[in-house]
């Protein structure tokens, strides 16, 4: 671990999304996928259906979660019907993740890994019906929660699959840059009640450094699992998810921003890439990269500990004891 990274390395590593050349592990570079399943949260939308589409392409089923299956429609009736399936949950809302969970425990006992991918990004501030600021219920606890079901069944598959192939991917961002905290979270006020006029990218790129830590964090309380757990900064890409963003910057950046396409290949480069290792965090398109160094300082250490903790606190009442 290299925590001797200086800050123009760090914030050269975030310019680099803006010129980040071709991607180079593609769906070219990709195995037979005939009979394997996975998942990936948000995969009716953006970047998440990207990925559906390429695992899909090379005989994958995919199991996408979201929240109204109504809604997602349109875009469903593109899909063959038997490589996918819609199950429904609303990340920011803890009590539609149990009956979410059980049924994909009850009827998918493997899979080859999962990508945690859906989110919402910087939209006015409010609460989930728990009483977690949006994004952050959304990005990290929704996520932990149904990792509570899933973790399971990547375990079970992993043990009879080949090793490390089995995986789960941590979607979090370049924005992870942005907060002024230490360690990228603000442990005390994480919903930035105390805060006069709570910044949304400043909650958003927590809600990713969390995502960040997560990936380590479900690592190290899975000893010997045989997952491999992975957080990925996307790219800089046109999706819905700059839906809530308005004024000239975003006009700006907009000539900067690639397909979303390009930010499944991170995805996939996670997922299928034989060269990704447990905790590694990946860049656009696919190649290792690094987090901050206080990021990734204080998910090792006991802010790290306590953000778990309170994590598993916080869903325990939604989640069956498993």
């Amino acid at each position: 671990m290299s925590l001797n990274r200086s800050k123009f390395t760090e914030y050269k590593q975030t310019a680099r999304n803006f010129w980040a050349g071709k991607p180079r592990f593609t769906e070219e570079n990709y195995p037979s996928l005939d009979g394997k399943t996975f998942l990936i949260t948000g995969g009716h939308s953006g970047v998440g259906l990207e990925s559906t589409k390429l695992l899909i392409s090379k005989g994958a089923k995919v199991v996408i979660v979201g929240r109204s299956k109504d809604k997602a429609q349109e875009v469903l009736a593109e899909l063959p019907s038997q490589q996918y399936e819609f199950v429904e949950a609303n990340l920011a809302d803890l009590t539609t993740i149990k009956a979410a969970g059980e049924y994909i425990q009850n009827n998918y006992p493997e899979l080859q890994g999962v990508i945690l991918n859906a989110g919402v990004m910087i939209p006015p501030y409010s609460k989930t019906p728990q009483g977690h600021e949006l994004q952050w219920g959304t990005n990290v606890v929704g996520h932990h929660a149904l990792m509570k079901y899933l973790g399971p069944i990547l375990i079970h598959t992993a043990k009879s699959s080949p090793k490390n192939s089995v995986r789960v991917i941590w979607v979090s961002s370049s924005a992870t840059v942005v907060s002024p905290y230490e360690g990228g979270i603000n442990f005390d006020d994480i919903n930035l009640d105390k805060v006069d006029s709570p910044n949304d990218h400043i909650l958003y790129s927590q809600s990713k450094i969390g995502n960040a830590y997560q990936a380590y964090l479900w690592s190290k309380h899975h000893p010997g699992s045989g997952v491999v757990s992975v957080s990925v900064d996307p790219g800089n890409l046109r999706s819905n998810l700059q839906r809530h963003g308005n004024g000239v910057l975003f006009y700006v950046l907009d000539y900067f921003l690639y397909p979303a396409k390009f930010g499944a290949y991170t995805e996939l480069s996670a997922l299928l890439n034989t060269e990704v290792r447990d905790t590694d965090h990946l860049i656009p398109w696919g190649q290792v990269g690094h987090l901050r160094n206080d990021v990734d300082y204080c998910r090792r250490g006991d802010k790290g500990e306590a953000l778990w903790q309170q994590l598993d606190s916080d869903v325990k009442d939604f989640v069956a004891k498993l």
